[in-house]
């Protein structure tokens, strides 16, 4: 489990500020040249004894971890870098080129297997025909530095400890930057030891925690979990994240702040650091206790092909389910993420499903069957706590939710409780 902490270089004085600006000018400067060398040129190289190619004109795609000093000693330009920095910045090149070329290293990878095994090949090839493959934009870039350019000394003092940056060049000399820890960082020292690896950027530096691995919980409760806009997790027990803070701001209120500032200011950009930063907050404050499972709701292309409202483009339902499964992560307890089709639709007291039974209201749901009234999220994650048979996608198609049908660990029937099968998928 690693987490990062990030620290600010106010303590710093002008000059070492100064030195650190030019640095990072000439490491960028470096790094472009690194990421257009590999991307129009070809590279061999060995793993084990075994020779490789990249070519992203002929779609060879493993790239090297790093480039070798007698690739970018051959370079034509004078770097004012040590040879140190330059193999962390190479190291870097490679892997901001071995994300990018990703995706279409995998769909390479099964076109290959398909033509082995003499398959149609037309569905990949089109799927590989769409893909846009670009260069990586450079901006803002951070220096990513090792052990062998960059150090971090602990200190009894005033301060808590110093970043020192050597051996990186002659023009840049040696800076030592004093650095202060804070509550996150404490927090990560006492359960783990910090990496040896640092982001530097020019006014602060991201430093990373590799933390114990947590055992999980083996007794305990199973729970069903729902994300909402006026709630940010509800629990099937019963336990809800806060709605308010000290300050009186809901996720709500915050979202409806955010779709009014115009995308890409300095005040959407506030607003969106402040959404974040409530629902970290409001998730923290989840009682996990007596838990060892949370089974949670997984969406995928929520808005997909669909119109929604400025106000719910504007909810996100990824950063609540990053943040818990973080926050599940450290205390021991196991996410699951399951199919969340008709969940939300569904009673949980009759297994009543239809989509009338969430037109009553946004927060209230109302069964249409048995009449049962109740806070429409903790229904859901009731839902999510029981273990019910998966929808395919062939009886979604069908569109039975209209009328309505039963839904019960025992399978599905209508109303006048026939059992109907479900129809298989064509694969």
């Amino acid at each position: 489990m690693i987490r990062i902490s990030k620290h600010t270089f106010r303590f710093a004085n002008l000059n070492k500020k100064r030195n650190v600006s030019l640095f990072l000018l000439e490491y960028e400067k470096a790094l472009n040249i690194f990421i257009d060398y590999l991307w129009n040129n070809e590279i061999i190289y060995k793993v084990k004894e075994e020779n490789r190619i990249f070519n992203i004109s002929k779609k060879q795609y493993e790239c090297p971890l790093n480039l070798t000093k007698e690739i970018y000693d051959k370079f034509p330009f004078e770097s004012k870098l040590s040879a140190r920095a330059l193999k962390c910045c190479s190291g870097q090149a490679c892997s901001m080129v071995r994300a990018v070329l990703d995706k279409p290293k995998r769909y390479q990878y099964v076109l290959n297997k398909l033509i082995s095994e003499g398959k149609d090949t037309k569905k990949i090839e089109d799927l590989i025909s769409k893909l846009n493959i670009t260069k990586p934009v450079l901006k803002n870039v951070k220096a990513e530095l090792c052990s062998i350019c960059c150090n971090f000394k602990i200190t009894e003092k005033y301060f808590d400890g110093f970043l020192e940056l050597f051996s990186i060049g002659k023009e840049f000399g040696k800076i030592r930057i004093p650095i202060k820890f804070h509550r996150q960082s404490n927090k990560w020292m006492k359960r783990g030891k910090m990496m040896k690896s640092f982001l530097i950027s020019e006014n602060l530096v991201e430093i990373r925690w590799e933390n114990k691995n947590i055992e999980k919980i083996k007794d305990g409760e199973i729970v069903g979990a729902d994300q909402g806009l006026k709630d940010v997790i509800t629990l099937s027990n019963g336990n809800t994240s806060p709605k308010k803070d000290c300050y009186g701001h809901t996720l709500e209120s915050i979202t409806k702040k955010l779709s009014r500032k115009k995308k890409g200011s300095k005040a959407f950009g506030k607003a969106q650091e402040h959404r974040k930063n409530f629902i970290n907050w409001s998730i923290n404050s989840l009682n996990l206790n007596g838990i060892r499972q949370i089974n949670f709701e997984k969406i995928v292309n929520i808005r997909y092909k669909k119109k929604s409202s400025r106000l719910l483009s504007h909810w996100t339902n990824t950063l609540i389910r990053d943040k818990l499964t973080r926050f599940c992560e450290e205390v021991g307890v196991q996410l699951v993420e399951q199919s969340s089709v008709y969940r939300s639709q569904r009673c949980f007291l009759c297994g009543w499903v239809q989509k009338k039974n969430r037109k009553s209201g946004g927060k209230i749901f109302c069964c249409a069957n048995c009449k049962h009234q109740n806070d429409a999220d903790l229904n859901a994650a009731k839902n999510h706590s029981i273990k019910l048979p998966e929808i395919p996608y062939s009886f979604r198609k069908l569109k039975l939710n209209k009328k309505g049908f039963f839904w019960n660990p025992d399978g599905f029937k209508n109303l006048i409780g026939e059992g109907f099968a479900v129809p298989l998928s064509q694969k």
